[in-house]
């Protein structure tokens, strides 16, 4: 689930913090603060054969440190039964996160409870959740949008996709997204040379000896994408959002590919997430009626009381991938599509050196100063036979500014 429940416990510890910094007068002292360690459950498992991870942290005191790791469950025992008594064990990888094995997927029509029995002895466990499949997204497309900001300044155009899924027959009407997406990322002068600086500060030019011509920029989701079939009988779901793209994201990019994977899941997960959500996008304040603790479906077995953070998830899911060339993408869009490498066309040098070119020592002294920051943007990427460089746009030389290389094993 991307850590979603987690990220939001530490946002709002945060924003707690940050509201009394510039919202009080007067210092509180930390002592002030009662602190309740909680175990939180990050989980959930699908009918893809898959790695399924459950993730095992503590929430921190406001005054802790909460990226140092300290936080993670370790040492625990964790395993998933389903109904029918038949059990799968998780195995810890890294401080506080467990795997199952890599062919392990759930069954529709079963249900599924989660088991954890911590280092210290302390055991919980989920309430057991029914499978259900999801059904098949049959359309993946996109349209041109502007996100309105403070202001038309602020305001941001670019790409929102959609999908639509025909749920009819499905048990299911509610319904959670993920996402991944990948920029293929093609430059038109690749590095052949580049010049660094050595101890000295002088420029030293040497042989590229790997090709930076073809890159991927790979992301996924970081927020909670819900939605629910309103309509019982056809349980059509149409124009569902999935993502907003700034057009600014496109440029330099060759193919574009998205993948959604659909997540059918119960009314109770549904309801939570929502709190969830809801939770993570309010902007009150300490004086604003407060929600409380957001309690999901695991108990301490050992203390009803223990409040336990967190959701065990068990769902259904499909994946569609499509991939799409920029002239796929809605019309409008392409007027705002950033073209660094039209706009920024290569520089040959001769007869200088390179902190000459630098210096912009061949332009007139009265338009030097903007030559001198658009060369701070240029890069040496190829000599001539003769002794003449050539610089070009950075993001047009080196496709490692705005990917990694290595095609990914699903890109044709």
């Amino acid at each position: 689930m991307n850590n979603i429940v987690s990220r939001t416990i530490k946002f709002g510890i945060i924003a707690f913090v940050a509201l009394l910094i510039v919202g009080c007068i007067e210092e509180i002292e930390k002592t002030s603060f009662s602190y309740e360690r909680l175990l939180v459950v990050d989980a959930n498992i699908s009918d893809q054969q898959k790695v399924h991870e459950v993730r095992l942290s503590y929430t921190s005191p406001v005054d802790g440190n909460l990226d140092d790791g300290s936080s993670a469950a370790t040492g625990a025992r964790v395993w998933v039964e389903d109904n029918q008594g038949n059990q799968v064990d998780f195995t810890e990888n890294e401080p506080g996160h467990y795997t199952s094995p890599s062919n392990f997927a759930a069954e529709a029509g079963k249900s599924y409870a989660l088991f954890i029995t911590t280092s210290e002895g302390k055991d919980y466990q989920s309430a057991y959740e029914e499978l259900v499949p999801a059904p098949e997204i049959t359309n993946i497309y996109n349209r041109f949008t502007i996100e309105p900001g403070d202001g038309e300044a602020t305001s941001i155009p670019g790409v929102q996709f959609f999908i639509d899924s025909d749920a009819a027959g499905q048990s299911s009407q509610f319904f959670r997204y993920e996402w991944t997406d990948t920029h293929q990322v093609i430059v038109p002068y690749p590095k052949k040379y580049e010049a660094v600086r050595d101890l000295r500060g002088n420029w030293v030019i040497s042989e590229v000896n790997r090709d930076l011509s073809e890159c991927y920029k790979e992301r996924s989701f970081d927020e909670l994408i819900l939605a629910t079939s309103t309509n019982t009988s056809t349980g059509q779901l149409r124009e569902v959002p999935i993502k907003f793209s700034a057009a600014s994201l496109f440029d330099v990019t060759t193919m574009y590919s998205i993948e959604v994977t659909q997540r059918a899941i119960s009314s109770e997960a549904y309801s939570y997430y929502r709190k969830i959500k809801l939770f993570n996008e309010s902007n009150g304040t300490l004086f604003d009626k407060q929600q409380g603790i957001i309690i999901g479906n695991i108990v301490s077995v050992d203390d009803p009381n223990e409040n336990v953070l967190g959701y065990f998830e068990v769902s259904g899911a499909t994946s569609k991938r499509i991939f799409m060339q920029l002239s796929d993408l809605d019309e409008p869009v392409q007027d705002y599509l950033n073209r660094p490498c039209l706009t920024n066309g290569p520089i040959m040098v001769e007869g200088m050196t390179i902190d000459q070119f630098y210096e912009a020592q061949d332009v007139e002294e009265g338009v030097r100063g903007s030559e001198i920051s658009r060369r701070s943007l240029y890069e040496l990427f190829d000599v001539g036979y003769t002794g003449e460089m050539l610089f070009g746009y950075r993001l047009c030389v080196d496709c490692t500014r705005r990917g990694s290389l290595g095609k990914p094993a699903y890109w044709p």
